[in-house]
């Protein structure tokens, strides 16, 4: 069976707790500048836990399979029954799970989220099954026209694998990595970005692996245009994302979407795009329009899989997110 998108990284069972007593505070020491708070030492009341799944490959298969794409996920979990929970979740957002992956000794991945009123969050993550994923779990030929590459805990020997086995297959890739990819430096990330065909980015991560100012929009862009093999995506938070390949830049406005929690719009946002190249035969500005579409639904719903736009959205809909030429 030949796939669209074969999507690969972590599956996790997820719980979201919110309570007015999280607060964000600023703060000078921290990645992102701020802390999220609550007291110590006391019993905390919390609204009604949210019960779903996540992890990278798992969200951006559901929004792969939502517009229309067949799309299998490539990832490890256990014998449990937070493995049934996340085979029957991936089903119903109609993703293939025959490639996933059980591991007979160890748990199923889970993560506790806690949301503050901001919408923002922090995560307590127990990778389980999922930092099992190894080169011996890939298939020796990836069946697909896109390879989307997410998060494998920092294990670089394990992107080059799949790297290798996508371009043999003639596949294109799309890489989303995760902060311990991005630990091991540009130096080392240097021969993965050049055969990467579609990098994501947040602005925090473009900074760190640049060094450039964060204020310098157009010297990350090119910086980071040199260093990829096609296509570079920028997400910028609520100021919208920039794209740059090898003859265009853009930057994309978002609308005024509500948030009421962040969780996954990094996910929808990169599945949107590939799923619009995909779709649109390589058309970048509306593909970016999809993705910013597709992540201003996810951030109004509790869930990284809530809220994913259920089809291809019409001209009109697409004309919501205004797409400018960047000069860099």
């Amino acid at each position: 069976m030949r796939f669209d998108v074969l999507t690969i990284g972590a599956a996790v069972r997820d719980v979201y707790v919110h309570s007015n007593a999280f607060h964000v505070t600023d703060s000078s020491v921290v990645p992102g500048k701020k802390d999220a708070c609550f007291v110590l030492g006391r019993k905390i009341e919390v609204d009604a836990p949210v019960f779903c799944t996540g992890g990278g490959a798992t969200n951006a298969a559901a929004t792969f399979g939502h517009l229309g794409l067949k799309v299998a996920p490539i990832c490890k979990i256990g014998t449990d029954a937070l493995a049934s929970d996340v085979i029957r979740d991936l089903e119903r957002h109609g993703v293939y799970t025959h490639a996933l992956v059980r591991d007979a000794k160890t748990p199923t991945g889970y993560s506790v989220l806690l949301t503050a009123e901001t919408g923002e969050r922090t995560a307590i993550v127990y990778r389980g099954a999922s930092a099992n994923l190894a080169q011996g779990d890939l298939p020796k030929r990836l069946d697909t026209d896109w390879v989307y590459v997410t998060s494998v805990g920092g294990n670089l020997s394990l992107v080059k694998a799949i790297f290798a086995r996508a371009h043999a297959s003639g596949a294109k890739t799309a890489w989303n990595p995760g902060s311990r990819e991005l630990q091991h430096g540009r130096k080392a990330l240097a021969p993965l970005l050049s055969k990467t065909d579609v990098l994501f980015l947040n602005r925090e991560e473009a900074v760190s692996l640049t060094k450039e100012s964060r204020y310098d929009t157009r010297g990350i862009l090119r910086a980071m245009k040199k260093a990829v093999r096609h296509t570079f995506v920028m997400s910028d938070g609520a100021d919208g994302s920039y794209a740059v390949n090898n003859t265009h830049a853009f930057r994309a406005f978002p609308t005024d979407a509500p948030a009421v929690n962040a969780t996954g719009a990094g996910d929808a946002f990169g599945s949107g795009v590939i799923s619009g190249l995909i779709h649109w035969n390589g058309d970048l500005v509306n593909s970016l329009r999809l993705g910013s579409l597709n992540a201003e639904s996810v951030i109004g719903k509790i869930g990284a899989k809530e809220g994913l736009l259920e089809r291809l959205p019409g001209t009109r809909r697409l004309a919501a997110i205004r797409v400018e030429p960047y000069e860099i």
